[in-house]
């Protein structure tokens, strides 16, 4: 295995820790449910060179031959635990994906797949999307399996940009409103932790960068890309959201709160008319 993994990375980012957790993936699913994992792929923070120790997670496509029954899930399921067990930080999230399902575009399948370090099979994995595609095409970081360029992985630059709109009048409009709604309710002197503002506003800011160019980029890139776009009064904000990405978690007060919901909400505003 060793071997596989360095000529396989040999093209990844500069190495950092998230190397030799993958490495601890991999060796523990070996283990577990030998064969099984036939394709690993990095996409997320890694693949977007924005990973930040101590924070990011670490972002995974796995590809099994065939799309996993419950057996084969029960399988993936007791590799993770025990994965997680000799290394619970940082989390290895996303689905195990058979190669048939690479090669058309995203449909709503079931299959199984972790987030937040939990695994599921009993629903539709959200990471099945256009955004994920592009993403896993375009940037991905080859662990295991056949060379990307390989693959012939559909890219929909049109269904991703409606996606991304779709979901930012979905899921980031509520984000906001409960954003608000908090705010709402703290007094003056209350803090929130500041991986709130760095989840709200940088998420919202790369819904917007997608919309207004078709591509995808990290939450650092798209706090700064935003700082020119939404105007001079939103510029120290976003700004200053991205330097609380890099930093350790902190408190932070009404004030930044307040500018991170303004801001995220004219991120939100330009999203449609990007198109």
């Amino acid at each position: 295995m060793a071997d596989e993994m360095s000529e396989q990375t040999a093209e990844t980012p500069v190495r950092s820790p998230w190397f030799d957790t993958i490495r601890a993936w991999v060796a523990a699913f070996d283990e577990i449910a030998p064969g099984a994992i036939e394709g690993l792929y990095v996409v997320g923070s890694i693949a977007l060179r924005d990973w930040q120790p101590g924070s990011s997670d670490i972002d995974i496509i796995a590809i099994t031959a065939e799309p996993a029954d419950d057996e084969m899930a029960g399988t993936l399921r007791t590799a993770r635990a025990v994965f997680s067990d000799r290394h619970p930080f940082p989390t290895v999230d996303g689905p195990f994906l058979a190669w048939g399902d690479l090669i058309v575009p995203p449909q709503s399948v079931t299959r199984p797949w972790t987030l937040n370090g939990r695994f599921r099979h009993d629903a539709e994995c959200f990471e099945i999307n256009p955004a994920t595609w592009y993403t896993l095409a375009t940037y991905g970081v080859q662990v295991r399996g056949p060379a990307l360029s390989d693959i012939p992985i559909p890219r929909d630059p049109e269904g991703l940009v409606r996606f991304v709109e779709d979901n930012a009048r979905d899921y980031w409009v509520r984000v906001l409103r409960e954003l608000r709604g908090s705010i709402g309710e703290l007094q003056p002197t209350d803090t929130l932790p500041s991986s709130v503002p760095v989840w709200c506003l940088l998420g919202a800011c790369r819904m917007l960068y997608t919309a207004a160019t078709g591509d995808v980029c990290s939450k650092t890139s798209a706090g700064h890309w935003a700082a020119e776009i939404l105007g001079e009064q939103h510029r120290a904000t976003c700004h200053e959201v991205v330097r609380l990405r890099a930093a350790p978690e902190q408190e932070i007060g009404l004030p930044l709160l307040r500018a991170t919901a303004s801001a995220m909400a004219e991120a939100l505003r330009l999203i449609t008319p990007a198109r």
